[in-house]
């Protein structure tokens, strides 16, 4: 049969538990706590308040309600200032947290644990403990003494203190407001219990402190388990981190959000104040188009080598972010989640490509310039003769192109060295090398093709010329070009040999392929000759001396009367 309290028992029983089970939660490490073993103590300390609490509601006697009074003191006057270190270091305070302001904030508390120990000795706490008469069940009433107002006054300045600090954080803080809102429920409801007690104005004057735990309890549990709650303690927001311009997104070691800043907020415009606590994943791989980094905080240094660069989507806008990853770790050493910056570096992105163009591409017709044709063109040359097969050369110039330049201006000139490699690219393979050579000159490497197949190429593209004429503003303007052929027929491999030989007694002993009957450093023998291991720098030197034959072709055709094709005869 139950007692009159039984399901107020109930409810304090269900608030002690709940208190345990928090305390191990955080315990076990799970919880990634920044205050573990505060947040223990003070489960631990709330149950046995709540638990002493519930077996004084259910006393028989007198002396049995003052055993227990006694047992709820052992946790009940370290509750307020425990609550008040977990709150300040959740803020980011802890660099006022000294040894000795610790050690102060508990003199208080354990001189009033000594006291109610002790008090049948001098009565300082409780003036008297004395039955009430006409209770539904058997329950007492304390007299206060002069400690009792000390530690009231004392636990009031506390709570109110915690008050203060959440409530002056709250602006500041938007992204924290249900972690906040949490404390701050954790503190007025106790506040206002404590208010009514004083007054009277509770049923039969009981103390409602351990019913309201069980709300702010089970409140507690469910934002540790659910929501992140004192995962990571904030980073002090203050005004330098609210004005980085590089976004700062602070995650536990489940990849829970916990904190962010403006900028990390315009770059995931998703984010909000229910995002804190929430998984990451699912925005990161939405903007970056892949799994969030990999980071195990347990064995990562979060030194500078966690550096990468990748692609960002926001709408319909590409971005070059730099991502810096490193572990945050708490005042023990141990790792408590980790910090992603992500650093806009599109502009020196675009940078970097422009230089690269540069580098490598004429200005205007976006083609290869020299320099970079003659490193292609070399290579491809090298691998042409490693697999016995033929290449050759194109040098062509369009024809009467000052006439143009001075009858039309510069800018239709440009236009129409644009339009000439519009049209060549038309007719050009996707393995062929085409480059500027210089002014209206251009280079074409045909890898794969004889002498003759190249003059077959250049027919096609300069009949393509003929037909495709440059529309100006002044109407039509029809364009020629002569052509010059030069290659390296796979049959002809062998006559290339001397032909090197040849070059080496105008370069010099180095290009020399074999000296003195043996094979000099660097070469190699193939069923293609003996070659340089690696490329060299023979086929550079061939290279030059296939232009030199494709540029004399060119004269050639300029002296048959332009608009045609000739062939080197040396490699025809």
């Amino acid at each position: 049969m139950g007692t009159p309290y039984s399901a107020v028992l109930t409810l304090i029983v269900s608030a002690g538990v709940l208190n345990l089970l928090m305390g191990l939660y955080a315990l076990s490490g799970r919880s990634k706590l920044t205050m573990v073993r505060t947040f223990f103590a003070f489960s631990l300390l709330a149950a046995i308040y709540t638990f002493g609490s519930a077996l004084e509601l259910a006393s028989g006697s007198l002396e049995e309600i003052k055993f227990w009074i006694k047992f709820e003191y052992l946790g009940m006057p370290f509750l307020p200032p425990l609550n008040l270190l977990i709150i300040m270091s959740y803020l980011g305070m802890e660099r006022y947290l000294g040894r000795r302001l610790k050690i102060t904030m508990f003199i208080i508390p354990a001189v009033t644990l000594l006291l109610v120990m002790t008090n049948d000795w001098h009565h300082l706490y409780y003036r008297d403990i004395v039955l009430r008469a006409g209770g539904s069940s058997l329950k007492a009433d304390v007299v206060g003494g002069p400690w009792y107002i000390i530690q009231g006054a004392y636990t009031f300045g506390c709570m109110i203190g915690g008050v203060v600090l959440l409530l002056r954080h709250w602006r500041r803080m938007p992204s924290y407001r249900f972690q906040l809102g949490t404390m701050l429920i954790g503190l007025v409801l106790p506040l206002a219990g404590d208010f009514l007690y004083l007054g009277g104005q509770t049923p039969e004057g009981m103390d409602p402190i351990p019913v309201i735990m069980t709300v702010t309890s089970a409140l507690y549990l469910w934002a540790l388990v659910s929501k992140g709650l004192f995962h990571v303690a904030p980073i002090a927001r203050d005004k330098l981190f609210a004005s980085m311009r590089d976004g700062v997104l602070v995650l536990d070691r489940d990849n829970r959000l916990v904190d962010y800043n403006p900028a990390a907020g315009a770059m995931i415009p998703e984010l909000g104040v229910s995002s804190i606590g929430e998984p990451l994943e699912g925005l990161w791989e939405k903007h970056a188009g892949g799994p969030l980094l990999h980071y195990d905080p347990d064995t990562d240094s979060g030194s500078a080598a966690d550096i990468q660069e990748l692609n960002w989507h926001i709408g319909e806008r590409d971005f070059n972010y730099q991502i810096r990853t490193s572990v945050i770790r708490n005042q023990g050493g141990q790792p408590a989640g980790r910090l992603i910056v992500l650093i806009d570096v599109t502009e020196k992105a675009r940078l970097q490509e422009e230089l690269r163009q540069l580098a490598y591409y004429d200005g205007l017709t976006r083609i290869y310039n020299r320099a970079h044709f003659m490193k292609l063109a070399s290579g491809l040359l090298y691998d042409c003769l490693k697999q016995e097969e033929p290449m050759s050369l194109l040098l062509f110039d369009i024809d009467h192109f000052k006439r143009i330049n001075d009858e039309f201006g510069h800018d239709t000139g440009d236009d129409a060295l644009m339009h000439i490699v519009a049209v060549c690219r038309e007719q050009l393979r996707p393995e062929d090398v085409f480059g500027r050579y210089g002014g209206e000159e251009f280079v074409v490497a045909l890898p794969g093709l004889s002498p003759v197949e190249a003059a077959g190429a250049a027919e096609r593209i300069r009949a393509s010329l003929a037909l495709q004429p440059l529309e100006t503003a002044g109407g039509p303007l029809s364009m020629t070009a002569s052509f010059g052929a030069a290659g390296l027929p796979a049959a002809g491999l062998a006559r290339m040999e001397a032909a090197a030989s040849a070059e080496a007694g105008e370069t010099g002993p180095s290009s020399a392929w074999v000296r003195d009957g043996g094979l000099t450093a660097g070469m190699e023998v193939t069923s293609a000759g003996v070659l340089p291991i690696g490329g060299g720098n023979w086929p550079d030197a061939e290279l030059r001396r296939l232009l030199k034959l494709a540029d004399r072709a060119l004269y050639d055709a300029k002296r048959a009367g332009r608009d045609t094709v000739r062939i080197a005869a040396e490699t025809s």
